[in-house]
């Protein structure tokens, strides 16, 4: 009886422990790679972003990362590893392009081929604005995804990460089929964040908002946007109604911007957003019918002293 509870005792420190270790790891989210409508699909190759724990907002700083830290991407056996398939690893600030230039090596697991491993060569600083460091991890591994829809857990294990040190589990959440897709699109200017831009009450945003439409299957119907009554914008597929943005937050009005037909059929749209008199915080959610969202963010502040 004595030797049962020590052991008993034992595995539940064990436990607690391992508990303890994953509780001061920090969390990641699996979200889908805003130019693709198939990474999270059933029976695609995987791609997708894992969002750290961070805000998004280019002030907050990210994670800072040393030279040599590893990153272990372990996933379950119901996906299907393809010896052809391309793998691709990318460190990002928190925004669509916001890449980080670090030198790094991704390769898979020599014993395990479900397991991605990511050698950082050069470390990642934290701090500056516009560079706040590690905030989001793109990843585009090749595995086909589970045949069947559902939730399946990765394993993350972080090894001499400094504050990212340690292990724990996020959810890919898998789609039965591609899945309309809408994400930010900063490529019209200079690679800019759209995001988290402040502006004056009663003045207009410094930057136009861009968002790119994805459609499964649909690669060359022509999108565009119309007014919602009561506010907010209509997307269109062909004139056909797949979504909308609207605001949140403080009163922020939107106007539809024509960016010529080039652009409509690659699924880029742009929006004006001219701020209220309410200083505050303004979010300008784009949404599609059965698919994604995507949220911008708006710092308005207060005019004058």
């Amino acid at each position: 009886m004595k030797m049962t509870a020590c052991r008993t005792a034992a595995i539940t420190c064990a436990i607690l422990a391992q508990a303890v270790a994953w509780a001061d790891t920090p969390q990641l989210t699996v979200v889908p790679q805003p130019m693709v409508s198939t990474g999270l699909a059933a029976g695609y190759p995987f791609e997708a972003w894992f969002y750290l724990d961070r805000s998004s907002d280019p002030t907050v700083p990210g994670y800072a990362v040393r030279a040599g830290a590893t990153i272990r991407f372990t996933f379950p056996n119901d996906f299907t590893p393809r010896p052809d398939g391309v793998l691709e690893a990318v460190m990002l600030n928190g925004w669509v392009h916001g890449v980080i230039s670090t030198k790094l090596t991704a390769k898979f697991d020599d014993k395990d081929p479900r397991t991605v491993v990511i050698h950082l060569d050069q470390p990642i600083f934290s701090g500056a604005p516009e560079r706040p460091g590690l905030k989001a991890i793109h990843l585009r591994t090749g595995e086909v995804n589970p045949p069947k829809g559902g939730d399946y857990s990765i394993l993350v294990q972080f090894h001499e990460a400094d504050a990212l040190s340690g292990t724990t589990e996020t959810i890919a959440h898998i789609t039965d089929r591609p899945v309309p897709n809408v994400g930010a699109y900063n490529q019209l200017h200079g690679g800019r964040n759209e995001d988290w831009q402040h502006v004056k009450s009663g003045m207009e945003a410094p930057l136009p908002i861009d968002f790119l439409v994805t459609l499964p299957e649909e690669s060359r119907s022509v999108i565009s946007l119309k007014p919602a009554t009561g506010g907010g914008l209509h997307i269109l597929s062909d004139g056909r109604l797949i979504g909308s943005i609207t605001t949140q937050g403080v009163p922020t009005t939107l106007t539809a911007q024509s960016l010529g037909p080039g652009f409509s059929r690659l699924g880029i749209i742009e929006v004006l957003a001219k701020a209220g008199s309410t200083a505050g915080i303004a979010r300008i959610v784009a949404s599609l019918e059965g698919g994604t969202q995507y949220v911008i963010h708006l710092v308005v502040e207060r005019t004058g002293p």
